[in-house]
């Protein structure tokens, strides 16, 4: 059974005693019922060090870290950005979720013409802790990044820093996913882009096209805007593992 993982902000070194977040001291304490003596992971820059807890309790868990591991596992070769539009209630949630599992380095909300939901400072918090247990529980060396919502005209004005941008467009010819995959260079960061409950209108599609986006098919069937990014990830990364 893989050990629990948890992030610190701390720097490590052995015999260093570490304070866990206080968001993760109610899911060691409560849910995992750790207790003192038991070992565990901490994972800061990348490096996972294998510790063991010094004390747990209902407010406060420590650990003291023993040494690094060799694990080198957890992380796509590519690095893929997700632009998904804000949607209604708790879409976003899903798709930060499943896109931390799936490998996703960054998470840009966008805010498009057909986008009826707002993306505050309370929504952007929730979906960074939401980011951070994801990476946890999926054996991640890093906590991807979610920005602070945009426009979508400011989305598409930085496609030239993701180089490759995938918009997923009901309007594409088939096999049009494929084809963009098939052209994509070895190990070379890429973004996704995923519109509204009501899709991108054709003045978004167009000015994303004109800004050097491929517009691809998901294939026959129309999927939710909250399924759109999880779907063309697990793509990309069962072609970069």
């Amino acid at each position: 059974m893989a050990l629990p993982r948890f992030f610190v902000d701390a720097p490590v070194s052995a015999d260093t005693e570490l304070v866990l977040d206080p968001h993760d001291v109610r899911h060691a304490a409560r849910s995992l019922r750790l207790k003192a003596g038991e070992p565990i992971l901490v994972v800061r820059g990348g490096e996972v060090w294998q510790a063991q807890l010094v004390r747990v309790s209902a407010r406060a868990v420590v650990a003291r870290a023993l040494h690094r591991t060799d694990e080198n596992v957890g992380e796509l070769a590519i690095e893929v950005t997700i632009l998904q539009a804000v949607a209604k209630g708790q879409k976003l949630d899903d798709v930060v979720e499943k896109c931390v599992e799936l490998g996703a380095a960054r998470i840009v909300p966008v805010i498009c013409e057909r986008s009826y939901a707002s993306a505050g400072t309370a929504k952007i918090e929730r979906w960074r802790r939401i980011a951070r247990s994801a990476a946890e529980q999926s054996r991640r060396r890093t906590i991807p990044i979610v920005e602070a919502a945009c426009a979508w005209a400011d989305a598409v004005g930085r496609f030239p820093e993701w180089r490759h941008v995938l918009l997923a467009y009901e309007r594409a010819p088939q096999h049009s996913l494929r084809d963009a995959l098939a052209q994509l260079p070895a190990l070379e960061s890429v973004a996704i882009a995923v519109g509204p409950e009501g899709g991108f209108t054709h003045g978004e599609a167009d000015a994303a096209a004109a800004a050097g986006a491929k517009l691809v098919s998901l294939g026959p069937t129309i999927v939710r805007t909250e399924t759109a990014a999880a779907a063309m990830l697990a793509v990309i990364a069962s072609r970069y593992w």
